[in-house]
């Protein structure tokens, strides 16, 4: 690794651990999620998986003093009699910039990780998800009832071609029934190097979430990811269906 490839990936980590620290007041309330779902996504793209696999899933959301703080930890279950074989990491800070609001909701500044480990052919062989590091403007808001976020960031992706490139991420969450039906969307859309030496692509993921609350802390649902050029460049739009159970806490 290049010695400015491993001081960005040094200071990346650094910030983003700091800026946990460094929050001058406690979470307000801390939501903890974990999933258990059976992913669907041989039966509708065979070309491309090998089987359906059970996913493990875990996420946190912690609203801070100055902003708020997101993680997601993500393990696939297709390898060899069900081991582990891909573990996915993501971890987002939102800080506010200063008292700086539009519209009444305030003004944030996005910096975000994520990368990963994962191995093919029942362990002979071994992969890295790419390093990523975000940064840019956010700005979430209410519309009818409707909870919303939105960054456009710029994506530095520590590959063996490193390259910095566009990303935009749009989120929208409604509860309906009392809050016991929760319908979620979000797309992320970004560029970035498919190979050394070639151009670039651009890769597309929706997720759409529906949960339905069967007890204070347990809910059943769905949750299903179109996608294009995000987990095989083939250029062609696939769908990952999953339903499972999601417990709170």
């Amino acid at each position: 690794m290049a010695k400015h490839t491993a001081r960005a990936v040094r200071l990346g980590s650094i910030l983003l651990s700091g800026l946990v620290l460094l929050s001058p007041a406690a979470p307000c309330r801390a939501d903890m999620s974990i999933y258990g779902l059976y992913d669907l996504r041989h039966s509708t793209d065979p070309t491309d998986n090998s089987s359906n696999f059970p996913v493990i899933e875990m996420k946190g959301f912690f609203p801070l003093g100055f902003g708020t703080f997101l993680f997601k930890e993500e393990i696939d279950l297709d390898g060899t009699r069900k081991n582990q074989s891909e573990v996915y990491s993501e971890l987002d800070q939102s800080i506010k910039v200063g008292r700086a609001k539009l519209w009444g909701s305030p003004l944030l500044l996005h910096v975000g990780y994520s990368g990963g480990l994962g191995v093919f052919n029942g362990g002979a062989g071994g992969y890295y998800v790419q390093n990523a590091y975000t940064a840019g403007p956010e700005y979430g808001f209410q519309a009818a009832g409707t909870y919303c976020d939105i960054y456009a960031a710029l994506r530095y992706t520590d590959s063996t071609r490193p390259s910095y490139d566009p990303m935009i991420s749009f989120w929208a969450g409604k509860f309906f029934l009392a809050y016991k039906l929760l319908i979620a969307n979000s797309l992320e859309a970004w560029t970035a190097h498919a190979m050394p030496g070639s151009g670039k692509i651009a890769s597309w993921e929706i997720e759409s979430e529906v949960w339905y609350k069967l007890a204070p802390d347990l809910s059943v649902g769905t949750y299903t990811r179109t996608t294009r050029n995000v987990y095989a460049l083939s250029n062609r739009w696939v769908i990952y269906p999953s339903f499972g159970v999601k417990y709170s806490f």
